[in-house]
């Protein structure tokens, strides 16, 4: 498995105290895809369905839907081809779902 799809098992274990203080449910998939490898992270809070898509190129798609509105909150797409860069963005999208 690629190096930064691993990661997210790594930065959902950091964040493991968070998730539980806040009472998010946080759950990562296997590796999904034939030609270009990708994994999720899927966190559900009371208000706010999220998900994290990361393919082995390091692009990145951070969102969120509100639960009550259905109307997507969080929407960012960038490239975080680095470790330290996915940890970055990954935060920045905790952050935003912990503030909504």
């Amino acid at each position: 498995m690629n190096e930064l799809l691993k990661h997210l098992e790594v930065w959902k274990l950091s964040k493991q105290k968070i998730f539980t203080c806040e009472g998010y449910e946080a759950s990562i998939t296997g590796e999904l895809g034939d030609s270009k490898k990708a994994r999720y992270i899927d966190l559900d809070t009371d208000k706010l369905v999220a998900r994290a898509t990361l393919w082995e190129t390091g692009e990145l798609e951070l969102e969120a839907l509100d639960i009550h509105s259905e109307e997507r909150v969080i929407q960012k797409s960038c490239v975080a081809p680095e470790i330290w860069q996915l940890d970055d963005e990954l935060n920045w999208w905790l952050s935003e779902v912990a503030t909504y």
